[in-house]
């Protein structure tokens, strides 16, 4: 409900975009590397900045328009940024465990991108003295403020996608959030719940256009068709009803479990974004279906709909369980956890 100036209730999952950035050479450039079967180059002259909408790596362009307007980004300034795979990542780290978020799934990896092109700019321009120093500004709930509102700028105002905040806000903040979407920059509380909340991503294997989906969705708001606007009242209701669950300390995970199964009712029947989307069609409900008759407390789809998506909320005991029949029902599970830690800070030698 972020993009209608809503509430929304969101989780950071332990899924990353990975982005590596340093000083160029090259005054007023800036390049940008990344790997198949996306774009794997491309450059942007700040002096004169030109987007390619088409482009895989279009949402850099955007971010960089955004800190040329707000005055964070100098037009002389040069820099090199490279998207690497969690493998690359983890050889430079040792840290293992390390998973690519999926792209155009409904998991938020546009928002997860720029985001992360945002704060990295920022961050290797910045005259900080020492590693400390600069890894405090991810600590700094203003600087967080500050790159997802910029990710978000780019998305809507610059490249012109009809998203909302908590894509942007989620990657930003990390953990289990309530995101007040009504104003500009979104507020963000954290729910600090104490509970496990264990969760299975299935994949339908169906990429989304989402720009598409969420233009769709616009129109139907912007004429208030009855239908759609119950749907809205709806959801909003669960999720203030979610939040005053998930604000306890141990919440009731079947409670939980209950109200993202209405939140899909809703989605399904009154936003028409599930399996039989209009304007998408896809496996959504299939895996849905296949995640609650298994055992899942709660299972709906995940961002625009349409494709991509769905998740599902289990006892730990049924994770397994869950995981196997979207399996089984054509999907690709991913067994996750929630991540308190959105945007994450390493040092390493240059490799772009």
């Amino acid at each position: 409900m972020d993009w209608c100036g809503h509430y929304v209730i969101s989780v950071a999952v332990d899924m990353r975009s990975f982005l590596e950035a340093c000083l160029n050479n090259k005054l007023g450039l800036v390049e940008v590397y990344s790997y198949p079967p996306f774009e794997t180059y491309t450059s942007y002259n700040l002096e004169k900045l030109n987007i390619n909408n088409y482009s895989d790596l279009r949402y850099v362009g955007g971010v960089l328009k955004a800190m040329l307007d707000k005055g964070y980004l100098n037009r002389s300034e040069s820099l090199k940024l490279r998207f690497n795979k969690a493998e690359e990542v983890s050889n430079l780290t040792y840290e293992k465990n390390l998973v690519d978020l999926p792209v155009k799934k409904g998991l938020a990896s546009s928002a997860a991108i720029s985001v992360a092109t945002a704060a990295a700019i920022d961050i290797a321009l910045t005259k900080a003295a020492n590693e400390t120093s600069v890894k405090d500004m991810l600590n700094n709930k203003e600087n967080l403020t500050k790159y997802a509102s910029l990710a978000y700028i780019a998305e809507k105002k610059i490249l012109g996608i009809n998203c909302g905040q908590m894509d942007q806000f989620s990657s930003a903040y990390g953990g289990l959030l309530f995101i007040n979407c009504r104003s500009e920059p979104a507020r963000v509380e954290r729910l600090l719940s104490e509970a496990e909340i264990p969760l299975v991503i299935g994949d339908t294997g169906q990429s989304k256009d989402t720009p598409r989906i969420l233009a769709w969705l616009e129109e139907r708001f912007r004429c208030r068709e009855p239908e759609f606007i119950e749907g809205i009242k709806g959801i909003v209701d669960v999720v203030l009803r979610a939040k005053l669950e998930l604000s306890k300390a141990r919440p009731d995970l079947y409670k939980v479990g209950e109200l993202m199964n209405l939140n899909q009712h809703y989605l399904s029947k009154n936003l028409k974004v599930s399996g039989d989307c209009p304007a998408s069609p896809s496996r959504l409900d299939v895996l849905i279906n296949a995640a609650l008759n298994a055992g899942a407390l709660g299972a709906k789809l995940s961002g625009s709909g349409g494709g991509g998506c769905m998740v599902a909320l289990c006892l730990p005991n049924d994770l397994g369980k869950v995981s196997e029949a979207i399996k089984q029902a054509g999907g690709y599970p991913y067994i996750t956890r929630i991540t308190n830690k959105g945007l994450r800070l390493e040092f390493f030698k240059e490799q772009v």
